[in-house]
């Protein structure tokens, strides 16, 4: 599980002279959802069957800095990471809905399906990539366990207007939204942690986004 601490620090100042960037959204919110995540994880009275990693890093913005660095030093061997699940930016656009990168990409994406048609609870709907010339896939630390041939998902409101503004402050967040995404990720995660398969990826996208045979 991951998220990015950092954001673009402080710039010109905006019509109220407000010059820090708060990143609210982008990205606190995935950041407390990871943080969400493993405390429900670790109250569960029996531990997960795999073990997981909540990994929270810093250089996103300057180019995938910490995630890059963790994928190539991971503290467990690589090929035994078997999912890797991102929340950057995830409080914010649409009360209901959650976009999920990448869920074409492997089963994961039909995992996610069963688990969120499973929690009608959650008034949560986790839809596929609506803005693939944007190409977000590439733009968010998943992207370095991808490359690795981790299979990944990239969970993403969407940009808004406070997109790397000052004005990202965190009385515009949906808490009750970001809770909720919270929640689908962690039965995501409980499901991928107990199966005895591991995800697999769709052959092209592997042979396209990892390269080999």
């Amino acid at each position: 599980f991951s998220g990015h601490m950092d954001h673009v620090g402080m710039g010109s100042p905006d019509a109220n002279g407000d010059s820090i960037f708060n990143g609210a959204d982008d990205d606190a919110s995935g950041t407390i959802a990871v943080v969400e995540i493993a405390e429900a994880m670790v109250a569960l009275p029996s531990p997960p069957k795999r073990s997981m990693v909540f990994l929270l890093v810093s250089g996103e913005e300057k180019g995938l800095w910490g995630s890059e660095w963790f994928a190539d030093n991971p503290t467990v061997p690589i090929e035994q990471l078997v999912a890797n699940l991102n929340t950057d930016m995830v409080g914010r656009n649409w009360p209901d809905t959650i976009v999920a990168i990448g869920k074409e990409h492997s089963d994961l994406g039909q995992t996610l399906n069963r688990v969120n048609g499973d929690h009608p609870e959650l008034r949560m709907t986790a839809i596929d990539d609506i803005w693939p010339d944007e190409r977000f896939y590439f733009r968010s630390d998943h992207y370095n366990f991808a490359r690795k041939g981790v299979p990944i998902l990239f969970f993403f409101n969407g940009t808004h207007p406070d997109y790397h503004e000052p004005s990202d402050e965190v009385g515009k967040i949906d808490a009750d939204k970001t809770a909720r995404v919270g929640r689908l990720i962690f039965h995501l995660g409980l499901e991928v942690a107990n199966r005895t398969a591991r995800p697999a990826w769709d052959p092209a996208s592997r042979r396209a986004i990892v390269g080999g045979g």
